[in-house]
Order: structure tokens, then C-alpha cells, then sequence
């Protein structure tokens, strides 16, 4: 499951890079591929954090490492954030747009990954809309 994670996660970074390649002129190229790699590299080291609420057979620990990897993504892309406006004198509109684009969808992402473990519990439960009342 790790190694599928891993290779959709390469894929999806390949997809983005090949994306801003293709338009050079409506990206600022250089600085999207790096946010792009950044969110990419940060995809790939938090979401072993995620993995252990993911193993556990309690829901607690599920959700707290869940809200801890997403948070610790929340902010390191934050940190990147003002290192850009700390490097740079002038913004690209199209940066902007990229990063936070890359940000949504490296995020759900990573928890449609996470919520993999829910879909088996789900098909087994089959609703109905009868009351119980008899």
C-alpha cells in the first residue's frame, strides 16, 4: 500500500511539472516546479505520520495523526510561504494560484489515501431507510 501511495504521489508530481512545462508562459516556471517539488517532498515525508493513526485499530489515534500531518503541512507551507516573500520583490500571480492549487490537491491527496481504510467498513454496512420501530 506504501509503495502504491509513493508511486501515485510521483505520478501526480510528474503530472503538475509536466503540466507548468507545457504552458511556460502562463506559469513562472522555476519557482512553481520548486513549490511543486516542495509539496511534494512534504507529501512523502508526513504522510508516514499519518500511517500510524492509519494501522491503529483505534479511531482516536486515526484522527489525531491525521489532524497532525495535516497541520504540520499547514505549517511548513506557511513557512515557505514567507520565504518566498522574503526572497522575492515581485509575486507571480501564477505562482500564487499554482501553490495553492498544489496545496488542495496534494492535501486531498493524502486523505483520500488515509480514508482508504474507511471504504471496507462502509461497504459492509448496508443502510436502509426502515425504522427499527416494530
Amino acid at each position: 500500500m506504501l509503495i502504491r501511495f509513493y508511486a501515485f504521489l510521483i505520478g501526480l508530481t510528474l503530472l503538475q511539472v509536466g503540466i507548468v512545462m507545457l504552458f511556460p508562459v502562463a506559469f513562472a516556471v522555476k519557482d512553481t516546479v520548486i513549490s511543486i517539488m516542495f509539496m511534494a517532498i512534504l507529501t512523502a515525508a508526513i504522510y508516514p505520520i499519518a500511517v500510524i493513526g492509519r494501522k491503529s485499530d483505534d479511531g482516536y489515534t486515526f484522527i489525531i495523526s491525521a489532524y497532525i500531518s495535516i497541520g504540520l503541512r499547514f505549517i511548513l507551507c506557511l513557512c515557505f510561504i514567507i520565504y518566498y516573500k522574503l526572497t522575492r520583490s515581485h509575486y507571480e500571480l501564477s505562482f500564487i494560484f499554482a501553490f495553492f492549487g498544489s496545496y488542495i490537491l496534494y492535501t486531498i491527496f493524502e486523505i483520500y489515501w488515509l480514508t482508504a481504510k474507511l471504504r471496507p467498513i462502509l461497504k459492509e454496512k448496508t443502510s436502509t431507510n426502515e425504522s427499527n420501530n416494530n
